[in-house]
């Protein structure tokens, strides 16, 4: 718009109502006043009567000739700076102007009229005129106008906008910044009883409706008690109008934007769900609820689905009767599966109005018990089973038998919390607790529970249960017993017992619904656990990506950390990085507050995948591992211990193989000793011990230890285990003690028998590594060519996972004498940390991921003084200005990263 010479033109921004039109062109404006250019704002609104001047005539009028001085030359003082560039007309809400004003818009969109201002119109899509419309698609086309279109946004953009992880499916429609935050408000007022901050959200949902005959009034008020797919004839019975009258008013609605048809039939919508909110918020109460009477009896004979039903009833409560109440727990049990938040809301008003001794407000509580716990809620979801519990002592029924089992799993999965394990420990001793339907389950849940935490249960209970599921036709809980009956017997080391099992279970998992999904997905949670224990990445990835889907669609906030984190784990071991990395941090987001079993798990399978995927030297790996050893920063500062859920051995893995690559072995073995417990390594869980072995050898090889101890027990751990991928790292425990004595033939066919395994187990970044030490020793015996073939294929392999550690060091390996090769430049990291030490980059990723200057120097254990000077160097080196940048820096792929994975990806295809 300030480019001189030239004459103005229109630019039109067009979005739905509270998509940022508004405050797009006001910062406009502020910018352009700040810097001494003129800008004029003009707003349209609706029902004005036609402006008695067009706000256009300045802008189309021609640039007045200059007046000459009125005083003598003598006096003229020299003239001030005139701001340049044209000056600027933005027409609010352009699409409500006069005919008169349409028609003067239309000739400057097609070019037929020149402006000697730039002329910026708001405008909305659906009440846009035709004509100007389609003159501004021409004037776009031929360059006589441009089009700026504000589209809903991304989910990246909605949580950026919240400040917070999404917990619920947000509709197209309401994926504008005036609707989040108007989202938002309200739940803060639901929540906090703070009605403050829904009022200007209040006012500007009242001003559309600004210029609205009685009638229409009337008619929106209706439909905003409808909502949604109503027609005229059901409008007409809620607004007790003729069907005329409404006829009209409906046109005039639509017409408006305030009503909009919604392709079913010959159906209408209230235009969004926050608009309906918010409007529904302004209606006389007692009216609202009589109106929601008709509703409900106008919807009597079309058969109301259950959220219509609740809505309406939870709506006209005034009168509240039993049976009523009854309804709408029924209601919000069919509605959880699509709408939790809804549920919550139902039933909260339900136990509002009802005794927790009576059966509809037990009924209420042991369904708001599930809402809440679905929805992550998991205190008061907890707190609200005590409260039941409480209240009355003899529960025996079966609902809140599934509560009790529901509640422990969802603690089990998300925490360490053990207080409704005793709840279940009382059900499963009633006596007539094995002729419940329900039993089944709670042997489940216990068993899970217990399986988690000691590692080991009665598998003749587990037998007992799923006889029982199989004769009362519950198929879903002879998956979730199967699946845990293996876990018992991978630790009882019947491998192929438990291997029978969890294919029985996941065969039965891939013929489910979506629907049983999403209700039982504890028992994809305990299948895609077997299948890691059992080494098959494969299936545990299919059935998770499954699983996470599900959870993020319906909403189960509970247990998307738990799943997503056994998703990296299976994606990590597969050699699929990014993928890995990516599935860890959406569980350390999902995790937040909420999990302080998941956040540090989440981190460490982070840094696991960065050893291998980082820029040589650049730190990251080590901070995360570093961040993951602290633990939650809410909960209590302890250290995180390994055998409860591998947090602290994957981190220290990470961080040992860190200190490995960077070329010192001797600090590698003594965090592994340290963490492990000394060379039996029983500190690290049982499936880790395996990789920490073989570690341990490879860098005590390097520092010149004794090693012979721990390749020892590495073969005996694999014997015990019988799975590929551990025999693999024992047979690399080998080769390193047999390549410490000399024997370099039998070290490589360690090397390449390990290879050969991993590839079986599809652990690609593991074959590469094992390859890598095989050409070597091949090297070493001066089979050139054999070895040259098994780095090519290695660098190939790790080349399409950008392992750019991985590619180092293979590099590092590739020492070929008599060969002639092409000088080959190391993957580097990206540019702008090349200038900083090893501390500095160290300390501008801890800065990037989140962290606060005193948590980094209690981590790193320096002043907060030292902290800040290296931030100073860190900004003056790198010529950055701000967190942000840095963090955008840090974490954003350039071009010598890109260029260095080029490169080992042109040296492959030569």
């Amino acid at each position: 718009m300030c480019e001189p010479g030239r004459t103005g033109r229109m630019i039109a921004v067009v979005g739905d109502p509270g998509s940022g039109k508004t405050h797009l062109l006001a910062a406009l404006v502020r910018h352009r006043r700040s810097s001494g250019l003129p800008a004029t704002v003009y707003r349209y609104s609706p029902g004005d009567e036609p402006e008695p001047f067009s706000p256009l005539r300045s802008a189309l009028s021609p640039v007045p000739p200059p007046r000459a001085p009125d005083l003598p030359a003598a006096d003229i003082s020299r003239p001030g700076p005139r701001p340049s560039g044209r000056g600027l007309l933005v027409l609010e809400d352009a699409h409500l102007a006069s005919s008169e004003t349409i028609r003067e818009l239309t000739a400057i969109a097609t070019g037929r009229k020149h402006p000697r201002w730039d002329v910026i119109v708001s405008l909305r899509p659906r009440q846009t005129p035709f004509e100007l419309a389609e003159a501004i698609s021409l004037g776009v086309t031929f360059g006589h106008s441009s089009r700026i279109e504000l589209a809903p946004l991304t989910d990246e953009q909605v949580v950026a906008l919240l400040s917070r992880p999404l917990t619920q499916e947000i509709r197209r429609g309401d994926r504008n910044p005036f609707n989040l935050r108007a989202l938002l408000a309200l739940r803060q007022s639901w929540q906090h009883g703070r009605d403050a901050v829904v009022a200007p959200f209040d006012f500007a949902a009242l001003l559309e409706t600004q210029g609205l005959s009685a009638s229409e009034h009337r008619v929106l008020q209706a439909s905003v008690v409808l909502r949604e797919h109503f027609d005229v004839e059901l409008l007409s019975t809620v607004a007790e109008l003729d069907q005329s009258q409404v006829s009209t008013a409906v046109r005039a609605l639509v017409r408006r934007d305030l009503l909009r048809p919604d392709g079913v039939g010959q159906g209408f919508s209230i235009r969004n769900d926050v608009l309906g909110t918010l409007l529904h918020r302004s209606i006389d109460p007692i009216w609202a609820a009589n109106a929601h009477r008709r509703a409900i009896s106008g919807l009597a004979g079309r058969g109301p689905t259950s959220r219509e039903l609740g809505f309406h009833l939870v709506h006209s409560l005034l009168r509240a009767r039993p049976e009523e109440l009854a309804q709408i727990v029924a209601a919000a049990w069919d509605v959880m599966e699509s709408d939790v938040s809804e549920s919550i809301s139902w039933l909260t008003t339900v136990t509002e109005r009802t005794s927790p001794t009576s059966a509809t407000g037990r009924q209420a509580r042991l369904a708001l018990v599930a809402a809440l716990g679905i929805s992550g809620r998991m205190a008061e979801s907890r707190d609200l089973l005590f409260d039941i519990r409480r209240h009355q002592e003899d529960l025996h029924e079966a609902g809140w038998a599934d509560q009790v089992a529901f509640v422990c799993v969802a603690e089990g999965i998300a925490s360490h919390d053990v207080q409704t394990l005793g709840l279940l420990g009382e059900q499963l001793d009633l006596p007539a607790a094995r002729s419940s339907i329900v039993w089944p389950r709670m042997v489940f849940v216990h068993g899970l529970r217990l399986t988690m935490m000691v590692g080991e249960y009665d598998r003749r209970l587990i037998d007992a249960a799923i006889e029982a599921a199989r004769r009362n036709g519950a198929d879903p809980d002879v998956c979730g017993l199967l699946a845990i009956r293996a876990l018992a017997s991978i630790r009882a080391k019947d491998f192929d017992s438990a291997l029978m099992d969890v294919s029985a279970a996941g065969e039965a998992l891939s013929r489910w619904s979506e629907r049983l999904v999403s209700q039982r997905l504890e028992y994809v949670f305990a299948v895609g656990l077997a299948n890691l224990y059992l080494g098959r990445w494969s299936d545990a990835r299919q059935q998770l990506q499954r699983g996470v889907a599900t959870a993020y669609r319906t909403q189960r906030t509970f247990i998307l950390p738990s799943l997503l984190v056994l998703l990296s784990e299976a994606e990590r071991n597969l050699g699929l990085l990014h993928q890995a990395r990516e599935s860890a941090r959406a569980a350390h987001h999902e995790a937040g507050s909420s999990s302080a079993l998941r956040w540090p798990q989440a981190l460490a399978l982070q840094s696991l995948g960065e050893v291998w995927l980082q820029p040589p030297g650049s730190g990251r790996a080590r901070a995360l591992a570093t961040r993951a050893l602290s633990g939650h920063p809410s909960g209590p500062q302890v250290p995180v211990r390994g055998d409860i859920n591998g947090s602290a051995s994957m981190a220290v893995l990470a961080l040992a193989l860190s200190t490995w690559l960077d070329g010192d072995p001797q600090h590698c073995v003594t965090l592994l000793l340290n963490e492990g417990k000394g060379p039996q390594l029983t500190g690290l869980p049982r499936l880790q011990r395996g990789r920490g072995w073989e570690l341990l050898c490879a860098a005590g090889l390097d520092a010149g230890l004794p090693i012979a101890d721990w390749a020892a027990r590495n073969e005996e751990h694999a014997r015990s285990v019988s799975l590929p991928c551990h025999q693999a790292f024992a047979l690399l425990s080998r080769g390193h003690v047999l390549r410490a004595s000399g024997r370099t033939a039998d070290a490589a066919e360690c090397y390449l028998d390990a290879a050969t395994l991993f590839a079986s187990a599809s652990m690609a970044i593991d074959q590469c590594y094992s390859l890598g030490l095989a050409a070597a020793e091949l090297r070493a015996l001066g089979r050139v060519t054999q070895a040259a073939d098994l780095t090519d294929l290695a660098v190939e392999i790790a080349g399409r996972r950008d392992a750019l550690t991985l590619l180092h060091w293979l590099n590092r390996q590739d020492d070929r004498p008599g060969r002639t090769r092409q000088p080959q430049p190391a993957p580097a990291e990206p540019e702008i940390l090349d200038v900083l030490t090893r501390r500095e980059r160290e300390i501008a990723f801890l800065i990037s991921s989140g962290l606060k200057r005193r948590e980094i120097a209690e981590q790193l254990t320096i002043s907060i003084r030292t902290v800040d000077v290296h931030l100073t160097r860190i900004y003056r080196k790198t010529g950055l200005s701000s967190m942000v940048e840095l963090a955008l820096a840090v974490t954003r792929p350039t071009g010598a990263t890109r260029n260095a994975i080029g490169a080992g990806q042109g040296r492959i295809s030569g």
